[in-house]
This record gives structure tokens, C-alpha cells and sequence, in this order.
């Protein structure tokens, strides 16, 4: 599986790269089996291994791309939410900061909308899940509303951004921010 960096680790740099329709169809090609080898990508795709590992090893350079193990929390026992976090105050980058450093806030997402920031948290249980929300997060300087939403079931689950491209023109290399 490939993920794209979280805000947390990419906060600091707001930079625009060009990528090209080849280097979304390797991202795609990877996007359900991160550990597929190079050379059976490059196959599927008509261009030479050594063309993909180069892709690839460009786009983790960059921070485009990682390769992670993405788990399932409710097949791990684990409790998921979704908080919708309002953040307080001139010291929105600080409060960020704050909850990027909590373990259980597995993607922080800075964002608009009603809320400043959207949180994953993942709990041992209903108390551990009360603990994180009342004493974690509530208890961060700025922090104001925080609203939450239970995961109870996973519906769709998917790294596959290579077709978020298609009102593109896709004969011109793109500009993505990261």
C-alpha cells in the first residue's frame, strides 16, 4: 500500500513537484500491494523495471509517497473515531502540534469547514477512547469543540489517487501541492 505523508510530517513544506501520468499509473500499481516488486509493475505498465524503481525512489525522496503497513483497528480490537476539532484563539499552529504528539492521533488533518482540524484516534476501549478525547485532546491550550465520530464499520478503504486526475489534461505533467 502507498500513503501519502500526514500533515504532521509534512507541515513544514508546502511545495509544488510536477508529476506525469506515469508516475500516478506506478503509484496506482503499488496503491493495494506496496511490497509488489518493481519488476512486475513495470510489465503491467510497458516501461523497464529500472524506470520504475527510479519513479519511486524520486517520489519518496520528495515525500509524495511511503510505504506503510495499513492496519485495521476493529480486526486488531481496537476502537476508531473520527474528532472534528475547533481550535481557539491566535495559536492554531501550536494546538496542531500538541495533538500531532499524541500517540492515538494516528492522522491529523488541518482543514476547513466547521472544524480547524480533523482527527483519527484509535482506543483500547470505550474508557480509553473517553480518556483520549476529555483529557488528550480537550486538555490542549486552544482547544475548543471537539465533536467526535465512532468508526463502527470500514465501507471503503483505499490509497488509490491515480484517478483523482481525470479532468486533468492528462498530456501536460501536473503540479500537486504536498
Amino acid at each position: 500500500m502507498v500513503r501519502t505523508p500526514s500533515f504532521c510530517e509534512n507541515r513544514s513544506t508546502v511545495a509544488k513537484t510536477a508529476f506525469d501520468d506515469l508516475d500516478l499509473q506506478i503509484i496506482d500499481g503499488l496503491a493495494e500491494d506496496g511490497r509488489r516488486a518493481f519488476t512486475d509493475v513495470a510489465r503491467d505498465l510497458g516501461v523497464a523495471e529500472a524506470t520504475v524503481r527510479a519513479r519511486v525512489a524520486r517520489l519518496q525522496r520528495i515525500g509524495a509517497i511511503k510505504f506503510v503497513t495499513d492496519t485495521s483497528p476493529h480486526q486488531l480490537g481496537l476502537l476508531f473515531a473520527y474528532l472534528g476539532v475547533k481550535i481557539v484563539g491566535t495559536d492554531t499552529r501550536r494546538a496542531i502540534d500538541a495533538i500531532c504528539k499524541i500517540p492515538e492521533a494516528v492522522y491529523v488533518i488541518e482543514c476547513t469547514g466547521s472544524y480547524d482540524v480533523l482527527v483519527e484516534v484509535v482506543a483500547r476501549d470505550g474508557d480509553d477512547m473517553l480518556r483520549l478525547i476529555h483529557e488528550e485532546i480537550r486538555g490542549i491550550r486552544g482547544v475548543g469543540n471537539v465533536d467526535s465520530f465512532m468508526g463502527l464499520r470500514i465501507a471503503k478503504g483505499t490509497f488509490r489517487y491515480a484517478d483523482m486526475g481525470r479532468t486533468i489534461d492528462r498530456r501536460e505533467p501536473h503540479e500537486f501541492s504536498r
